[in-house]
């Protein structure tokens, strides 16, 4: 089967800032892919997988996007994002009950229109079951669904960072660094996935790291291999699975959306030394695993690294308390 058409929707490519600051402490070149800067309202990692999981959509001829995720969910702010520049309508079923005050991703989503079904916890444990109800809810009216699955994570998705990947050969070919590491957050593994695929594909002479935020090394491992064999198998890909997947293990803390002082502290020492600013789920997680890495060991990741920032800085907002008595000088409380 072909690779659904790419429907153009990032700016790219993305710049890549070298952290001088911080690589002069850790006694190692430091840089970051700002794929914080993708558009569309900073969508991130998210409207890279887009393009293809829209392409695709488009190509089906539909006219509604479905998707899931927490109510500060990235993804469910890209979707609304781009259903909204593309005439489309958004639907979103999101894990959690109606605040009284929308804040962050999820007032993004309200503001660009999307139509958002609240659901407890004991429903989003059975989410295909809510998305295929939404599908038939669209259907029933006439219209033509097409749902995305949490986090734009399958093989469709993951082609996003197959791009990426053959971006990133391309700026090095260019005058880029020629980077020992990419490392790269990763919840489901979906961008791990696409970067290994495209690391391959492309070339890409760096290894390819993840640091699991959520579930343990060995799920993630298994999701990105099945992610890859999914893609290798729909897309005729000639690559392999490689042996060995680089994660970061030991970093996911309470779970993806358990934030404490650790990440907290991450976002405010990134954001005084070099200007840029962590999300508190996603990047800040990942990057403390990537800087106790190095602190333990400055080579453990070769002498230049390049970790890949893939936005999320709505979701800061809804921490303001904590990081308001953190930015005073007061302990923050765990959130």
């Amino acid at each position: 089967m072909a690779v659904p058409p790419r429907y153009p929707l990032a700016l790219c490519p993305t710049p890549i800032l070298k952290l001088d600051r911080l690589s002069r402490q850790l006694g190692v070149e430091l840089y970051l892919k700002r794929d914080d800067l993708t558009g569309l309202l900073e969508s991130g990692n998210k409207v890279r997988k887009l393009e293809f999981l829209v392409g695709e959509a488009a190509a089906e001829g539909a006219d509604t996007l479905i998707s899931c995720g927490t109510l500060q969910s990235n993804c469910c702010r890209a979707v609304s994002a781009v259903a909204a520049r593309l005439g489309m309508r958004a639907v979103l079923a999101v894990k959690g009950g109606k605040p009284a005050t929308y804040d962050g991703n999820l007032l993004l989503d309200r503001l660009l229109g999307a139509d958002i079904r609240y659901l407890s916890d004991a429903e989003f444990e059975r989410v295909d079951e809510a998305l295929d109800g939404l599908a038939e809810e669209v259907r029933q009216r006439g219209g033509r669904p097409y749902v995305i699955p949490e986090s734009g994570s399958n093989e469709v998705g993951a082609l996003g960072y197959l791009e990426c990947a053959v971006e990133l050969a391309g700026q090095i070919g260019q005058g880029a660094p020629r980077f020992d590491s990419v490392v790269i957050a990763a919840f489901s593994g979906g961008s791990q996935a696409g970067l290994l695929m495209g690391k391959q594909l492309a070339g890409l002479p760096s290894d390819v790291v993840g640091v699991p935020i959520a579930f343990p090394a060995d799920r993630v491992r298994d999701s990105i291999a099945r992610t890859m064999v999914k893609a290798i198998t729909r897309f005729g890909l000639a690559i392999e699975v490689p042996k060995t997947i680089h994660l970061l293990d030991g970093y996911q803390g309470r779970g993806r959306a358990a934030v404490g002082d650790e990440e907290l502290r991450v976002i405010v020492r990134l954001a005084r030394e070099e200007g840029v600013v962590l999300d508190p789920v996603y990047t800040a997680k990942a990057f403390a695993g990537l800087l106790d890495t190095l602190r333990k060991d400055p080579r453990a990741l070769g002498q230049r690294v390049c970790f890949i920032h893939t936005g999320g800085i709505f979701s800061l907002f809804p921490f303001r308390e904590s990081l308001s008595r953190l930015l005073d000088g007061e302990p923050p409380r765990h959130s």
